[in-house]
């Protein structure tokens, strides 16, 4: 009786959706790294980390991104207290809220990457307040963006499309076909600090 349960609850828990976990935060020296989904509870507790520790720089490793609210939430906080944020790996959507709210930003390493988009709904489409609020929002975070190129991005029809900047190249992807977009990088189209 007792396997035949079990097993019946493996099953049960295949079959259910996945939930997003919170991005996992760890401290280490004065630096915070946040890796992971975003589910819409990072910025308590990124502020918690930050009322208990001494932190400079955000690192952001390998997120796709996920809740908008808390992208902007998060990127409002690390520039309310000052702090510089670098991406090592992928930092995509709402991750690149956080990353955009650093007074000083990086990309660390040859496959780091900010990928930008607009917000979108559940369904993938475009919200229709999206690109005004981005349009608002990101030139107070970073002043000299490249605004021909944000009025790209921030309008992608749907989730399955990004604009990706690395330190040395900038590509326009639709899910994984992409194009590359001559001579730009994060630094020129007014991202990355250096």
């Amino acid at each position: 009786m007792r396997s035949s349960s079990s097993a019946a609850l493996i099953l049960l828990s295949l079959l259910m959706p996945f939930q997003t976990r919170a991005m996992d935060m760890k401290v280490e020296g004065e630096s915070v790294v946040l890796s992971g989904a975003v589910d819409g509870s990072e910025c308590t507790a990124l502020g918690a980390i930050l009322s208990q520790a001494t932190i400079r720089t955000v690192i952001l490793a390998n997120s796709g991104g996920g809740n908008a609210r808390a992208g902007y939430c998060v990127g409002d906080l690390i520039r309310e207290r000052g702090l510089s944020t670098v991406i090592r790996g992928r930092c995509a959507s709402s991750c690149s809220r956080m990353w955009l709210g650093g007074v000083e930003r990086t990309l660390e390493g040859p496959n780091a990457r900010v990928g930008l988009h607009g917000n979108y709904g559940s369904n993938g489409a475009l919200l229709a307040d999206a690109p005004q609020r981005l349009r608002t929002w990101i030139p107070q975070r970073a002043p000299h963006v490249d605004r021909a190129l944000m009025e790209q991005w921030v309008n992608l029809p749907s989730n399955n499309w990004m604009m990706y900047f690395y330190n040395d190249k900038a590509e326009l992807c639709e899910s994984r076909a992409c194009t590359p977009l001559s001579g730009r990088t994060a630094r020129n189209a007014g991202l990355s600090t250096r």
